[in-house]
């Protein structure tokens, strides 16, 4: 190819993640866009983009964005469709399922009328959370009819209809942690064991989890690289929970990963894994 690999890291709002990953990108002699995506106009046009970073925290906005670079001949990673999949925990379950990936028991309700059927298929106690959503955010602990109740009552109030829906999934009594692995193309470069915060049953960074390094052994590589293919994923981290018989239960993928707590429990340069993969597709 001639001339310098153009690439775009297109975000919301600055992370760290997204300077380390500017930073990766000029270290390689690549050229750099950075598109802030709440200020840029997208015209559906060819660009000079090789391949765009979606790295948009708004779901809506990180879809929106893949897809208009798609549409202008640019790669985005990752894709529009990756992100969708990943990005809606129903879908994601769906497409986990459907490759054959242990998941943990799981019913889904539309809305809160169906919502109580769902939880008597899956039993207590059980987690209950919205289709969308980061974080840990509207994640809920139902160990009673009555936090159902509190629940569901919230979530009727909430005025997107994604809220009234209900993913209701048994609750795995973890050993304390669970599992992320990041995986970048082929590759699963690295894993972390997620500690939770005192008094949270909870386990997310975000929410003060504690990164710890885990070994990666064949089993979790396998999970992770079948769990990224069945959503599109390129670069995206795996959510998995451990069982007291020590088997493995995909929980999530995420689309859009933050890797700064993967890198402090591991050491492991995220960013320039993930450029060295952006510059062997391009030159594919």
């Amino acid at each position: 190819m001639a001339g310098k690999i153009v690439v775009e890291i297109a975000f919301d709002t600055p992370r760290l993640e997204e300077k380390l990953l500017a930073k990766a990108v000029t270290a390689k002699g690549l050229e750099i866009r950075l598109t802030n995506v709440r200020q840029h106009v997208f015209t559906i046009q060819k660009t000079n983009v090789d391949v765009s970073l979606v790295r948009c925290i708004s779901l809506y906005s990180a879809i929106h964005t893949a897809a208009l670079r798609e549409a202008s001949s640019a790669r985005a990673i990752n894709s529009s469709q990756a992100i969708i999949l990943s990005g809606d925990k129903v879908l994601t379950v769906t497409k986990l399922k459907a490759a054959g990936l242990p998941i943990p028991r799981t019913a889904v309700a539309l809305n809160g009328k169906a919502a109580q059927k769902a939880l008597e298929k899956v039993g207590f106690p059980a987690v209950d959370k919205p289709p969308i959503g980061s974080w840990g955010r509207l994640i809920a602990l139902l160990k009673d009819v009555d936090d159902f109740k509190l629940v569901a009552e919230h979530r009727e109030m909430l005025t997107s209809s994604y809220m009234k829906t209900h993913l209701i999934q048994e609750y795995i009594d973890l050993p304390n942690r669970d599992i992320r692995t990041f995986v970048v193309g082929d590759e699963v470069v690295g894993a972390m064991y997620r500690y939770r915060s005192s008094g949270d049953w909870r386990t997310n960074v975000a929410l003060g989890g504690e990164p710890v390094q885990a070994f990666l052994n064949d089993e979790l590589v396998e999970l992770s690289l079948k769990a990224a293919k069945s959503v599109g994923g390129e670069v995206v981290s795996i959510d998995v929970f451990e069982t007291t018989d020590g088997s493995y239960l995909v929980n999530e993928v995420n689309g859009v990963p933050e890797f700064k707590g993967l890198m402090k429990a591991t050491g492991v340069d995220i960013p320039a894994k993930i450029v060295e993969y952006v510059i062997g597709v391009v030159k594919k």
